[in-house]
């Protein structure tokens, strides 16, 4: 089961990270930053409650 959380984690993280490359290369840096940040947590928050059960 953790496998297919931690799957689902990593395709939803690329899909923000694409976003923010996307804003990167338009010169919305405002934007592309709150993606990373976004992505960041993303990973970081579903692994801690992984790692904790």
């Amino acid at each position: 089961m953790k496998l297919v959380v931690s799957i689902y984690v990593l395709l939803s993280t690329i899909h923000i990270l694409s976003f923010a490359k996307y804003n990167r290369s338009k010169k919305n840096k405002t934007a592309a930053a709150g993606a990373i940040l976004l992505g960041l947590i993303s990973i970081l928050l579903p692994a801690i409650v992984i790692l904790t059960r």
